[in-house]
């Protein structure tokens, strides 16, 4: 019992003395976020964004479980340690998402030049997840640590509203044309090392590599800063060339850095030239199939311009026959009746006692003005010739007209 009574005084010295982390988590006060996303590689991509499955499985982690031991899931978020797993985040324009994992970039306000908090939201899985996680980048969103427990159902972050940006074949070609010229600018940094001292116009290229490779997220702007030695210690530990900042070389931009940059940027600039290849070639392909749809709608419109003109010219050599009048013209309004359903009769080309009744009958089921039943009138050729182009879609073969 004793053991027990310290037990507890303890527990409330220390939620006396020490403000838990939790403490920070109950804000329902607006805040500003540093949004980036990530996704989870799967083996048979056509591209990747670190040149290989294994490099984006180092960058990503295994790519199956956040750091709470959770299977990824739409609204999983990467945020930094003092957010307990479980807290519940509003993103303005998402909806909400669940602390489920870590990530050593995944940083709070002040740390690494960031003034908010740095949140990474997982995107999904394969080429899909890693083009919407291409596509949302990094963004500066409005949201709020929520206190109130939350329902899975309510309001949670889907990702089909992450938009997938694609861009014309043209535009890819530009992108391809410039990427190779800036390739050949920066590729003299591979064998210098570069430090404070160094051109301002060498740390870019440096600064510009870094970028592309989603380890340098700041400003290109020459200047050799704590950020680039973050972002080389990074790389260093992605790529096994270090284990701890204590290493030799961590963070300087050394030869074994160089080697190991140069080979996995090198995988980079073939998977974004194939990746833009793919993307210009669905391009193209999406056009031609706009274009044919197009032909097709075309002689759609004319066929149905034939079609119209057609059925007008049969319908107008009907003429206006009058009681008991014999004709061939007689017997197309006969054969055109029947084919609707109104005459039954023998093709006599009479304009009988029957052939009017069948008349009477569909002009009454067209609402047609009493004063012209019984008569192949200006109203009644309209519904006739109306029902006649209908008849022929269901039908496709039509009737044959001919007079």
């Amino acid at each position: 019992m004793k053991n027990i009574s310290l037990l507890l005084i303890i527990l409330q010295i220390c939620s006396i003395v020490s403000p838990t982390f939790a403490d920070r988590e109950v804000s329902t006060e607006k805040k500003t976020f540093i949004v980036t996303a990530y996704y989870s590689p799967l083996p048979d991509q056509s591209f990747y964004l670190k040149g290989s499955y294994e490099a984006d499985i180092r960058l990503n982690g295994n790519g199956t479980h956040g750091a709470s031991g959770k299977w990824v899931y739409p609204g999983m978020l990467a945020a930094p340690k003092h957010y307990s797993f479980g807290t519940k985040i509003y993103l303005e324009g998402l909806g909400i998402g669940t602390v489920d994992d870590r990530g050593g970039a995944i940083v709070g306000s002040g740390s690494r030049g960031y003034d908010a908090d740095r949140l990474d939201i997982w995107m999904g899985q394969g080429e899909e997840g890693l083009r919407r996680a291409l596509s949302w980048g990094k963004r500066r969103v409005s949201g709020k640590i929520l206190r109130e427990n939350v329902e899975k159902d309510q309001q949670m972050i889907d990702l089909s509203q992450v938009q997938i940006v694609k861009i014309s074949a043209t535009a890819y070609k530009k992108q391809q044309e410039q990427k190779k010229s800036d390739i050949a600018e920066v590729e003299t940094i591979f064998s210098h090392s570069i430090t404070k001292k160094s051109d301002p116009e060498k740390i870019k290229e440096l600064q510009t590599i870094l970028s592309r490779l989603s380890y340098y997220t700041w400003e290109i702007d020459g200047k050799y800063s704590q950020a680039i030695e973050d972002a080389l210690y990074d790389f260093q530990i992605e790529n096994q060339l270090i284990v701890s900042k204590k290493n030799y070389g961590a963070g300087f931009y050394g030869i074994k850095t160089r080697t190991k940059l140069k080979e996995i940027y090198a995988l980079y600039v073939a998977n974004e030239k194939k990746r833009m290849e793919e993307e210009a070639r669905l391009a193209l392909a999406k056009t031609e199939e706009v274009k044919r749809l197009a032909r097709v709608q075309a002689e759609e419109t004319k066929r149905l311009a034939v079609q119209k003109r057609e059925v007008t010219l049969f319908i107008q050599n009907l003429g206006t026959p009058k009681a008991d009048e014999v004709g061939t013209h007689v017997r197309s309004l006969q054969q055109t009746l029947k084919s609707l359903g109104y005459f039954n009769g023998k093709d006599t080309a009479i304009f009988g006692k029957n052939t009017r009744a069948a008349l009477t009958q569909y002009q009454k089921e067209r609402n047609i003005e009493p004063e012209e039943l019984g008569k192949l009138g200006k109203t009644t050729k309209i519904a006739l010739c109306k029902d006649l182009i209908t008849l022929r879609e269901k039908q496709s073969t039509g009737l044959a007209f001919n007079n």
